[in-house]
This record gives structure tokens, sequence and C-alpha cells, in this order.
């Protein structure tokens, strides 16, 4: 290695100064590429990591704030708004129901008069015979209602009566044409011994009140 040395170095002597000149140039350059590489390179590589961990963190930052601002928005909101929106729904369609049976209970014949009206009807028909007539029990027109409906009651009336099939057709078109107005809910029609028949029958109104009809 020593013999190669010095046998570049008597080349090297041997050069004109021109030649020296740009062979030490030469030289320098290579040796000054050389630290760049060394020293310089690294240093980009980790300047290249660190701008891409920079792009990542904000690109998470981002998506941190998107997520910060929907939960804000969701705290803000009222939890219950839609239930409310449903609840004032209901409650308009109440009222409006509560005004239309409100409007309907004027029309009808009230409570206490009803067992008397009928009672009447039969004392002006012929061929009949009463066997009872009773006020039922009144009950809340709807279980577990708003208030509006619930103060409506259902006053129904049990009458039950014999005679032949043309009285009893005669009493019961009578009770058509009453201009008082009620609700049928039963009817039973049964012969017993011919030309006898029972008709039992109930009809009801409504009231704001749970009392009894007397009858």
């Amino acid at each position: 290695m020593q013999q190669y040395w010095q046998q570049w170095c008597e080349k090297f002597v041997q050069l004109s100064l021109r030649e020296k000149g740009l062979i030490t140039l030469c030289g320098f350059v290579v040796t000054i590429l050389g630290l760049l590489t060394l020293l310089i390179e690294p240093v980009f590589e980790h300047n290249q990591a660190t701008t891409q961990r920079i792009s990542t963190a904000k690109l998470e930052t981002q998506r941190l704030e998107a997520d910060i601002l929907l939960m804000t928005a969701k705290l803000n909101k009222d939890p219950d708004q839609e239930l409310n929106q449903e609840l004032k729904q209901l409650m308009i369609e109440s009222q409006a129901l509560s005004t239309q049976l409100a409007a309907i209970v004027e029309t009808l014949v009230s409570p206490s008069q009803m067992a008397e009206l009928l009672e009447q009807v039969l004392i002006d028909s012929k061929g009949l015979h009463l066997v009872s007539l009773e006020s039922l029990a009144a009950e809340p027109l709807m279980s577990n209602a708003n208030e509006n409906i619930s103060n409506y009651f259902l006053h129904p009336v049990r009458l039950e009566l014999t005679g032949n099939y043309f009285a009893i057709v005669e009493y019961l078109e009578s009770l058509e044409a009453l201009p008082a107005k009620y609700y049928w809910r039963s009817f039973d029609y049964s012969v017993e011994q011919y030309p006898t028949a029972r008709l039992v029958i109930e009809v009801y109104t409504l009231g704001t009140r749970q009392e009894f009809i007397g009858g």
C-alpha cells in the first residue's frame, strides 16, 4: 500500500501546476460530496419523515375537531325535542277531539233524562209489559286517556219488556223518532211463547259527571 502511495506521489510531482490544481480541486469536490452524503442526506430523510408525521397529525387533528363539533352539536340539541314535538302534536289532536266530543254531548239527551224518556215512550205504547228498567253503572269513555277525554262518562240504561211483535216494532220506531239523541249498545229479541216476545235493549248517552241516573 505504501509503495502504491509513493508511486502516486511521484506521478503527482511530475504533473504540471495546472494538472495538480485540477486534481486537487476534484479531490476537494469529491470530499465535499462525500461529506454532504454522510451528513445532509440523513437530515433530509429525517425532515421528510417529520413532514409526513406532521401531515398525518394535521389530518388526525381535523378529524378530531370534526368529531368534537358533532358531539357539541348533539349536546346542545335538546334530547327531548322529538318527544316534545310529538307530545305537542298529540295535545293538539286531543284538544280537537275534546272539542268535537263536547259538541256531540250537547246534542245528546242528558243522563238524568234517559231512563225517564224510555219509560215515557213505553207508557204511550200499547200491548207492552215492562219487566225492568235500570240504570247501569257509569263507565269512563276512555281509560288511561288524557284529562280532557277522561272527563266524559258513558251512562247506559238497560230496558227489558215483553209484548207481541207489532207492539215491540211500534215502540222501537217511536224511540227512533224521538228528537233526543242517544246511542244503542245492544239489542236482544227472542220469542218465548208465541205471540209473546221478549226484548232486552241497552242504550246510552254521554255526560261529564259520573252520576247515577234515576229510573
